[in-house]
């Protein structure tokens, strides 16, 4: 009979297991309040100094009239003006008033001063139509009421009715002189208020009732 040997198994030693380890408490980060800088009053602003505007010279006289395009111009001239201003009114052809009376006194405090320049001609800026109408009404009150007819073309006068024309050929129309440069005129048609006015030569005009030249 034969005799089998049995070889024991080796003892195997278990494995040491390493206990699970509890985790370390985390220490919370001290952290450092954030100072707040306390808020700043705003310096006051400190306003910048104006200075006083100039007032306006009290008006003497007003300068007005046509240009050499016949657009209407005006300027009032305080009194230590007044000479060179009239000398300058004379060598540009404009008319001279004298300031006087409450509504020409307001009329000349809208107006802008004017300048005189060593040339001796003077500053003489343009003014709205208006204005200039009521300054012509104001240095000639006496045309104003009733219409004049003008003897002949060399009497024809602020105020004055005439016969006008907007071009040639297109008829005439009843007008009023309402300005005066030398021989031009500026008309403005009765009972069109609306309408723009016209400038013309005086010779253009026809008279409703003129005089015969004399012989």
């Amino acid at each position: 009979m034969t005799s089998s040997s049995i070889t024991p198994q080796a003892k195997t030693t278990p494995e040491k297991t390493t206990p699970a380890t509890t985790p370390a408490r985390s220490t919370p980060e001290k952290t450092t309040p954030e100072k707040t800088t306390p808020a700043t009053t705003p310096a006051r602003s400190t306003p910048p100094m104006t200075t006083p505007a100039r007032s306006k010279p009290a008006a003497a006289i007003v300068v007005f009239g046509l240009d050499q395009a016949n657009k209407p111009r005006a300027a009032s001239f305080p009194t230590d003006q007044v000479e060179p201003a009239k000398k300058a009114a004379e060598l540009m052809k404009l008319a001279v008033l004298k300031v006087d009376g409450p509504d020409l006194t307001a009329l000349a405090a809208r107006l802008e001063v004017g300048r005189i320049y060593a040339s001796g001609q003077g500053f003489v800026p343009p003014v709205q139509p208006h204005i200039y109408e009521r300054l012509v009404e104001l240095a000639d009150p006496k045309a104003k009421p009733v219409p004049g007819l003008p003897p002949s073309w060399d009497d024809i006068q602020v105020g004055h009715l005439v016969l006008g024309q907007e071009m040639p050929g297109e008829g005439w129309w009843e007008s009023i002189v309402v300005a005066k440069n030398n021989d031009m005129l500026t008309l403005k048609l009765c009972g069109y208020p609306g309408y723009p006015q016209v400038v013309c030569h005086k010779s253009s005009v026809g008279l409703l009732k003129p005089t015969p030249p004399k012989a």
